[in-house]
C-alpha cells in the first residue's frame, strides 16, 4: 500500500481493478485523491482500499461528443455515493444497467477507451444487484 496516494497511483490501482481512496482521522473518505480531506480539510490522510460499491445519487444524459472522451453519445453520467463514503463521477455501462434509477446499487470498473493504450482509465459503473 503506498504511503501517499497520488492521482497517477489511483489510476494504476484502477488498472488492476482496485479502488483506493484516502481516509482522514475523522473517518471521512476522499476519492479520487487530493491533498486534504474533502469534508474537514485534514491533511493527515491514510491510503485505504475501498469496495468500489455504492448507490447512484444523481445522473444525467450527455449528448455532446468530446474528442477527449471518446464515447458514442448519448451516454449516462452518474454520481455514485460509495459504501465507505466519498463519491465518484463515472459513466453508466448501458449493457449492464438499462434503466438508470436513483439509489440503484452499482460497482466501479476502470476501463481504457478506444485506442487508448496509455493515459488514465475511465470510471464506469455496472449493476451490483
Amino acid at each position: 500500500m503506498p504511503e501517499v496516494l497520488t492521482v497517477d497511483s489511483f489510476y494504476d490501482f484502477g488498472r488492476k481493478g482496485i479502488l483506493m481512496g484516502l481516509t482522514c482521522g475523522s473517518g471521512h473518505v476522499t476519492v479520487p485523491p487530493r491533498a486534504s480531506c474533502r469534508i474537514c480539510g485534514s491533511t493527515g490522510l491514510i491510503t485505504t482500499q475501498l469496495s468500489g460499491k455504492g448507490r447512484i445519487v444523481s445522473f444525467t444524459e450527455v449528448f455532446v461528443k468530446s474528442k477527449e472522451f471518446p464515447l458514442d453519445t448519448p451516454y449516462t453520467l452518474a454520481l455514485v455515493q460509495l459504501v465507505e463514503g466519498g463519491s465518484l463521477l463515472g459513466v453508466i455501462d448501458s449493457t449492464s444497467i438499462t434503466d438508470v434509477v436513483h439509489d440503484a446499487k452499482v460497482r466501479i470498473e476502470f476501463r481504457q477507451l478506444g485506442e487508448e493504450k496509455t493515459g488514465w482509465p475511465r470510471i464506469f459503473f455496472v449493476s451490483d444487484s
